[in-house]
């Protein structure tokens, strides 16, 4: 039985890079036999009101059943992503990495919680002090500054987060291992996940 309303945000996965470092699509990595753009989906699924996949391939994600967006800025990170969702959301846009696959619950009602309460045009987290754009929550009212950053292909996250009164949430006490914000850029890191070793460095 669920105990409260979805919330009216948009979940974006953000699948669009290139996956260079590991040499196959993130996303579909599987572990414990579900790939990780599944993992996410069943997190995201129960507790948003929409849901995109922003991805330049999007032949591999039609299994999903989600809503597919492309990039307008191809391969321009995750401001690409986050731009094309806003373009296309009926709320602000909660992003996150497709990549990064133990984002913890309770930090995601907690960002949102605190977006909601601040009403601030972006909010983030920080981990024993370094800070993280996703996952994180992008109002519609940053949309157009962002158009301009990419147009001129200034593409950092944390120069755009600092150009805003942005919240930025530490939340080492919800989350001790930092479990969020572990992502997956080579075999090395997915053999080392494997093998229970998922403490985030900070």
């Amino acid at each position: 039985m669920q105990l409260f309303s979805k919330f009216q945000l948009t979940a974006a996965i953000l699948a669009g890079g290139k996956s260079s470092r590991i040499k196959k699509p993130k996303c579909l990595i599987s572990l414990e036999r579900e790939r990780l753009i599944e993992i996410i989906i069943k997190k995201l699924d129960k507790l948003f009101e929409e849901i995109f996949i922003v991805t330049n391939f999007p032949e591999l994600y039609f299994p999903q059943g989600i809503n597919l967006l492309g990039d307008l800025f191809p391969f321009r990170g995750p401001m690409a992503g986050i731009q094309v969702a806003l373009r296309n959301s009926k709320f602000s846009v909660f992003a996150f990495a497709c990549d990064m696959p133990f984002v913890e619950e309770r930090v995601i009602f907690e960002i949102a919680e605190k977006h909601f309460q601040h009403k601030s045009p972006i909010t983030v987290c920080s981990y024993e002090g370094k800070l993280y754009p996703l996952p994180g929550i992008y109002s519609k009212s940053v949309l157009p500054y962002i158009e301009n950053l990419l147009a001129e292909d200034k593409l950092s996250m944390t120069k755009l987060i600092h150009s805003f009164k942005s919240q930025i949430i530490e939340v080492e006490n919800l989350d001790i291992k930092g479990l969020s914000f572990i992502n997956i850029n080579t075999q090395e890191d997915l053999e080392k996940i494997k093998q229970g070793g998922i403490k985030c460095s900070g």
